[in-house]
């Protein structure tokens, strides 16, 4: 307990000489969606011991795909792993190799498409998976951060979280809650390999997930707590389609129609720091533009967490129903995507262990 208030004193210290001594830029005052209000949304279960299997072999697993007739995921250590959806023993166990100069490879979007398994990992890389090897279809030029993608006839869209690069060393909840419109959707088509940018000046775009008119795509915008609605022909906006409980990241659909959103940081009151960052660009930007701040952002997911839940919106985008648990159940307060198989959700997490619900 020393050691984090010592830490916590330490990076106040550091944001107080900043805001004395520096000249930030002028940064625009922002307004977030309201949050919802989840008092009358059904909760379909409640995570218990009775109904959770942790997966304690696989940790980090964000994205999961059924793939051959296993689960498949990504794992924390940059690996590849597939399990069996009944015993949840790991049945293989591939290695994904190191990016441009060394960056590590971690695998967090994944699609299953007529037997084919396609992915993207944080280094930039887009990738398609068979006979236990990877083929490296495209890599970004710039200081990409492929987040997920969802493929469509000859076409895969993919989400980068963020572009802008500079050698600060700035952590992810710091690139989160700094509110920059640096991220994109890039569309990369299968058979002349030709990569163009669909829409860009997105805030963190984070999930994406092909529209059931299949002339759209949905995109999870993280730090605004939303998901946009983003024509696949002109890459305008046609609408935002749902205010989200929180950073939603993946969005998959659900077999009953709907899609499932995973929360990695929930948002249930306008009192979160979000909002706070939002009101006032400097302080923002002090906490968020300098790597000594990062220190005091890896205390957040603690010190904001909310009770774990994932959730559920109908086809117009209205969260129609929510499952909730006890961290001490799931092992963790982010969840990451939701897969359905037969009478069981797998559900992911960026940090902690992979688990099944069981429905039946």
């Amino acid at each position: 307990m020393f050691k984090k208030l010592l830490l916590l004193f330490t990076s106040l210290t550091i944001c107080l000489l900043g805001i004395l001594l520096s000249q930030p830029p002028s940064l625009p005052t922002l307004s977030l969606p309201a949050p919802l209000d989840i008092t009358n949304i059904p909760h379909i279960v409640h995570l218990t011991e009775d109904n959770v299997d942790l997966v304690r072999g696989v940790r980090g697993g964000e994205s999961l795909v059924l793939y051959q007739g296993d689960v498949v995921t990504g794992t924390l250590d940059g690996y590849l792993v597939g399990l069996d959806p009944g015993s949840l023993e790991v049945k293989w166990r591939v290695k994904c190799p190191a990016g441009h100069q060394g960056r590590r490879c971690r695998i967090l979007g994944l699609r299953e498409v007529r037997g084919e398994l396609f992915g993207v990992d944080l280094s930039g890389r887009l990738f398609k998976f068979q006979s236990g090897q990877f083929e490296w279809l495209f890599t970004s030029d710039a200081a990409g951060f492929f987040n997920d993608l969802v493929v469509h006839e000859d076409m895969i869209y993919l989400t980068d979280s963020f572009t802008s690069n500079d050698d600060r060393k700035l952590s992810m909840l710091q690139r989160f809650y700094s509110l920059q419109p640096d991220g994109r959707i890039l569309s990369y088509n299968i058979t002349s390999r030709k990569v163009s940018v669909l829409a860009d000046k997105l805030y963190i775009p984070n999930g994406i997930e092909l529209h059931n008119n299949n002339r759209s795509v949905l995109v999870s915008e993280g730090s605004m707590y939303r998901i946009l609605e983003v024509d696949i022909k002109s890459g305008e906006t046609v609408r935002v389609f749902s205010r989200t409980l929180g950073a939603v990241d993946n969005i998959r659909r659900s077999a009953g129609g709907g899609y499932w959103l995973g929360v990695s940081t929930g948002r249930t009151t306008e009192h979160h720091l979000s909002d706070l960052l939002a009101r006032y660009p400097r302080l923002r930007y002090l906490l968020t533009q300098h790597h000594l701040s990062a220190p005091l952002f890896s205390l957040f997911p603690r010190l904001l967490a909310e009770q774990p839940r994932f959730y559920k919106a109908d086809n117009t985008g209205v969260i129609s129903s929510v499952v909730a648990g006890d961290r001490r159940v799931t092992d963790t307060v982010a969840f990451s995507e939701v897969l359905q198989v037969r009478g069981s959700l797998f559900v992911g997490s960026p940090f902690s262990h992979l688990f099944r619900v069981r429905l039946e």
